[in-house]
């Protein structure tokens, strides 16, 4: 009866041995499962931690490109804001330049219309000089009386068709006086028309009015020197040469009336003198050795007509931009 119980206790014993080591076996294969699902989750986790890495360093990359980019990028607006800015002060100088030549091309344009109504006015008085000395050529050609006349320069020659002064003299016989006083009486007749104010007896036309400025007589001789006796009466030709200007002054202007009063529009005398010795002869009878040439023994009268006024010129330029 007691070897039974003890024969039933040992398997009993050994039955809970099997069992504690089955569990312990079942332990060990739980264990090792989990280790190996530990280690294939540590493999895992490496894994992406690596590849987390990866983007991440892939991200600084990409992140370190698109901060050098966006540095270029800023250069490139700052360097664009700094080309931009250029480009607007060349602009405004451009623009300022083309203000200034607009205005100097409005100043040229200007002076240039006024250059053309000077030049108008300047071909008016041509004209009108030239009608003057044409009138006066006429009148004095029916009284018998035949003058040279530049119509270019505006002279009238008393040459020695006309009047003619003696070797060393100053003075006219009476036979070239006549002349001399039918040259004052025609030139009294015409020129009174062509000063500031004209005479109201005469039948002038209001556009002539003012028209002569001036009206110099020119003594001229030829190129024989004074000498001799001459020498206590003229000290050279040019003396000589004023004298017989003053001489013809004296007997046309002082002892006509109507040409002593004439005045320009400066209120100043029509009638001025001048003596040029032989300093100017005429074209064609220059000399190199003294000659008694009667051609350059003479009086010139050189019309001078008065500048265009600016009333004047307005009018040309409102006639040609009309």
């Amino acid at each position: 009866m007691a070897s039974k119980k003890y024969s039933d206790d040992g398997s009993y014993i050994l039955s809970v041995s099997d069992i504690m080591s089955g569990l312990i076996f079942v332990f060990i294969i739980l264990l090792a499962v989990f280790m190996i699902s530990l280690m294939s989750a540590n493999e895992d986790s490496l894994r992406k931690e690596n590849e987390y890495q990866a983007n991440l360093a892939k991200l600084k990359s990409r992140e370190a490109e698109l901060i050098e980019k966006e540095q270029q990028a800023n250069k490139m607006r700052v360097s664009l804001e700094q080309k931009n800015a250029e480009l607007l002060k060349k602009e405004a100088a451009s623009q300022e330049l083309q203000a200034k030549l607009e205005e100097q091309n409005d100043k040229l344009v200007t002076e240039r219309n006024v250059a053309r109504g000077y030049l108008s006015e300047i071909a008016k008085n041509s004209q009108t000089r030239e009608a003057l000395l044409e009138d006066i050529e006429s009148t004095l050609q029916k009284h018998g009386l035949v003058v040279d006349m530049d119509m270019k320069h505006g002279v009238m020659r008393l040459g020695e068709d006309a009047i003619l002064f003696p070797t060393g003299k100053a003075t006219l016989n009476d036979a070239y006086l006549e002349r001399l006083q039918t040259v004052s009486n025609v030139l009294a007749q015409i020129l009174p028309c062509y000063a500031a104010v004209q005479p109201e007896d005469l039948q002038c036309l209001p556009e002539t009015k003012g028209k002569l400025n001036s009206v110099f007589i020119e003594g001229h001789t030829d190129n024989v020197p004074i000498r001799g006796a001459l020498l206590n009466q003229f000290a050279d030709n040019r003396d000589l040469s004023t004298a017989r200007a003053n001489y013809t002054f004296n007997k046309l202007v002082n002892d006509t009336e109507l040409l002593r009063q004439m005045q320009n529009e400066q209120q100043q005398p029509v009638f001025s003198v001048s003596g040029y010795g032989d300093d100017r002869p005429v074209v064609g009878h220059a000399h190199i050795e003294p000659t008694n040439d009667p051609k350059n023994r003479r009086i010139d009268f050189r019309f001078i007509m008065s500048p265009p006024s600016t009333t004047d010129v307005q009018k040309a330029l409102d006639g040609n931009l009309g």
